[in-house]
């Protein structure tokens, strides 16, 4: 394989030869036979004080952590342990199929002895495990009329986790706020099993946690607060079979399902709560039993960040009796599924009194706003009332799924896929402020 070539100032060179032969006709043939001499002669200098691919110490930079569609930074650090300024070009093999790269240009001069930074953008499209395998020099010396093609094998295994953003949700769980736009508010205090103190009435707080005693002698209204239970289990059953494989607005509801799973975990675990997991589809693919703590978060990541989904008909009655022989302890179990259509739910319905009898099962489930939106249209014409009938009926069929859940005694949320893990957020804590674990 050739590694040398010619660089553009050097075919720039070249054509200024012909500019010799213009100003000086009658001696053409001499003079430019002579001037090709010369730049042949820079040509082999500048290549003669170009140094082998061992003048280069090349890595890359930071964790191998990656997070699924936000922007990352890959850093590639270029050691040049030649007495002389080289001038380089950067270029790192990308498995390009499953991320889009910006900045990828990457080019600059390095000091004798010295070394220099290089960094591009990714995002990655794919949660997983990906390796970034040969990272390609192309560098020129000080007359830049030759270069140089090195190849360094420098593979690294970068992983791609969901993006929680947790701390936007602790904050708002935390911070007795007024909500945001488009932000809902989450119960901030736990009533659980033991008297904690008590405080003034504001606005919105359940009459019933008014101490009529106390506040006639204060002369005010005052509400006992309570100190929430801990080590309670919720666990998080997340289906990878054919129900999640299906996309809203771009977006598989797998992935959404994974990262409302892993921040509902996150909170239950900053309640003091435990935090389990189970992914199944056709069988059992994994079970985390619940803790809490730094490595019990890991543990979980590390257990979805690389799972994909399926086109199987996911076993419901294998993964409920699997849980419920495992987990003895009542808790709250969250199934992070979906349904498209009556047929679908109904093996699902028949085998949710399995964990009915022991748990409280949570349905979470995303709202297909196509239809809400075909619905809701105005389109004429003979095609647009049959579209518009067409999804009418889709989306009665998903109230009576609802009302179908309903009836067994299974809670359900619904909402847009980008409100999930806020929404299901809400549900763990307004189900924790009840006592009802």
């Amino acid at each position: 394989m050739i590694n040398i070539s010619v660089t553009k100032r050097f075919a720039a060179l070249l054509l200024a030869g012909i500019a010799l032969l213009l100003l000086a006709p009658e001696r053409s043939g001499l003079v430019f036979a002579g001037f090709n001499v010369f730049c042949f002669a820079l040509l082999a200098l500048d290549l003669f004080l170009l140094p082998g691919r061992n003048a280069f110490i090349v890595s890359r930079q930071g964790e191998d952590k990656l997070y699924f569609q936000a922007e990352n930074k890959i850093e590639i650090k270029v050691i040049n342990n030649h007495k002389r300024p080289l001038t380089v070009q950067v270029r790192d093999q990308v498995p390009d199929w499953h991320f889009a790269v910006s900045g990828r240009n990457l080019s600059g001069v390095i000091a004798p002895f010295g070394e220099r930074v290089f960094g591009y953008t990714v995002t990655p499209n794919k949660r997983g495990s990906f390796p970034f395998k040969k990272i390609y020099l192309k560098y020129s010396g000080g007359l830049g009329l030759c270069a140089r093609y090195a190849a360094f094998d420098v593979e690294t295994e970068y992983k791609i986790y969901p993006d929680l953003q947790l701390g936007k949700y602790r904050l708002i769980m935390q911070k007795n706020r007024p909500p945001k736009a488009g932000e809902r508010r989450i119960p901030l205090r736990g009533a659980g099993g033991e008297f904690e103190s008590m405080r003034e009435y504001v606005e919105g707080d359940d009459y019933r946690k008014i101490n009529w005693m106390a506040s006639a002698r204060e002369n005010k209204l005052l509400v006992n607060q309570h100190e929430a239970e801990k080590n309670q289990p919720v666990f998080m059953l997340v289906d990878t079979g054919r129900p999640t494989s299906y996309s809203v607005r771009g977006r598989k509801k797998l992935d959404t399902a994974i990262e409302a799973a892993l921040i509902l975990s996150d909170i239950v675990n900053c309640k003091g709560d435990l935090s389990g997991l189970m992914v199944f589809d056709t069988d059992v693919k994994t079970i985390v039993m619940p803790g809490k703590g730094e490595a019990h978060r890991n543990l979980l990541l590390e257990s979805l960040y690389h799972v994909t989904g399926t086109k199987n008909t996911s076993d419901y009655e294998g993964a409920f009796r699997e849980l419920t022989s495992r987990q003895k302890r009542r808790g709250l179990v969250f199934i992070f599924t979906d349904f498209e259509t009556l047929a679908e739910s109904n093996d699902f319905c028949s085998h949710i009194s399995i964990l009915a009898r022991r748990h409280i099962p949570i349905v979470t489930l995303m709202k297909n706003e196509g239809l809400a939106k075909i619905a809701e249209g105005s389109g004429g014409g003979v095609l647009g009332h049959i579209e518009r009938g067409v999804a009418f009926d889709f989306l009665a069929e998903r109230q009576t799924i609802n009302a179908a859940l309903n009836k067994r005694g299974v809670l359900c949320v619904e909402s847009r896929a980008q409100d999930l893990a806020l929404d299901t957020v809400n549900r763990y804590l307004t189900l924790k402020d009840r006592r009802l674990l």
